[in-house]
């Protein structure tokens, strides 16, 4: 099963990888199951572990350490890879920044980053994985960022519930309408009025 897992997430980035690229980088990776709430990775954790996400709906959250709210700044599905790159920013404390499961039942690959680091040295392939997957991760945060600058929160629940058409039935309103970056009131009012159409 790890084999099958570790050949969709790495051909879904890199489509003439080798069988033994994959199995080089699914010797660094272990299968982990974790469920609704569990925290992957903190602000304050060391740069050890990344994740590659194959089912389920991961988040990262900012809290405001004074108010404690919290803001979904961005939302992840299948063949998502993640890591710890909060600990890089040593000045930053209004926040406190973390990944956590927002469904039950999240399959995740789980593998050290430095043996990934190092694998990257040793194998040009699995090298060339990391940059693909970097520029994927790149591209999609200056997508976000245009979305949040250039999209009223109607188009942007639109273009979420074009990716992930049952958004509404795994996780709670008040979590979609912090990750548009609008309040659960104005959620309900643009539904309302797209499904009274």
């Amino acid at each position: 099963m790890k084999i099958e897992l570790v050949r969709s997430f790495s051909r879904f980035y890199m489509s003439d990888i080798s069988d033994e690229g994959i199995n080089a980088f699914a010797d660094i990776l272990e299968i982990k199951y974790f469920k609704k709430g569990d925290v992957l990775i903190k602000r304050a954790d060391d740069l050890t572990k990344f994740y590659i996400l194959k089912s389920g709906i991961v988040a990262s959250f900012s809290e405001d350490i004074e108010t404690k709210k919290e803001y979904i700044r961005t939302i992840h599905v299948e063949n998502y890879a993640f890591t710890n790159l909060f600990y890089l920013d040593k000045d930053k404390e209004a926040t406190y920044d973390y990944f956590k499961c927002l469904t039950d039942d999240c399959l995740l690959l789980e593998g050290s980053f430095q043996d990934f680091l190092t694998l990257t040295q040793e194998n040009h392939e699995i090298s060339l994985l990391y940059n693909y997957i970097q520029q994927k991760l790149l591209l999609q945060l200056l997508i976000r960022l245009d979305r949040l600058s250039l999209l009223d929160a109607t188009n942007r629940y639109r273009l979420l519930k074009q990716r992930i058409p049952n958004i509404d039935n795994l996780i709670p309103q008040y979590q979609i309408a912090s990750y548009l970056n609008i309040t659960p009131v104005q959620l309900s009012r643009i539904r309302k009025k797209m499904y009274s159409v």
